[in-house]
C-alpha cells in the first residue's frame, strides 16, 4: 500500500492485551496480515477497555491460520475510537484515518 496523507497505522504485534489505538472518531480502513501467526485479535469501536462489549466488536481474527489475505479492507467508521484485544503472537497492522 502506498502511504496516503492523513492515514495512520499501528502494529498490533508490539503488545498483547487490551490496547487503545485511537480514542476519538476514526475510520478503520484496512488490516494487513503479513503471514501466519498464533493468537487472536478482536477489534472494537471503543475508547477504553470498559467500552468493550459484544456490540462494540467490529471483527475477530482467529489465528493460527494456513491461508489468510494479506490485506483485509474494513472501511468501518468508529464513533468512540479503535481498541484491540490481542492474545498470543499476532502481528498485524491496523490502518485508519
Amino acid at each position: 500500500m502506498q502511504p496516503v496523507a492523513g492515514y495512520q497505522y499501528a502494529t498490533v504485534g508490539t503488545g498483547v492485551g487490551t490496547n487503545v489505538v485511537v480514542n476519538s472518531t476514526a475510520t478503520l480502513v484496512r488490516v494487513i496480515v503479513p503471514g501466519t501467526y498464533v493468537g487472536t485479535l478482536n477489534v472494537h469501536d471503543a475508547s477504553s477497555a470498559t467500552g468493550t462489549t459484544a456490540t462494540s466488536q467490529i471483527f475477530s481474527l482467529g489465528l493460527p491460520t494456513t491461508s489468510i489475505p494479506q490485506s483485509i479492507e474494513v472501511g468501518v467508521g468508529c464513533r468512540n475510537g479503535i481498541l484491540y484485544q490481542a492474545t498470543g503472537t499476532p502481528a498485524v497492522t491496523l490502518i485508519w484515518r
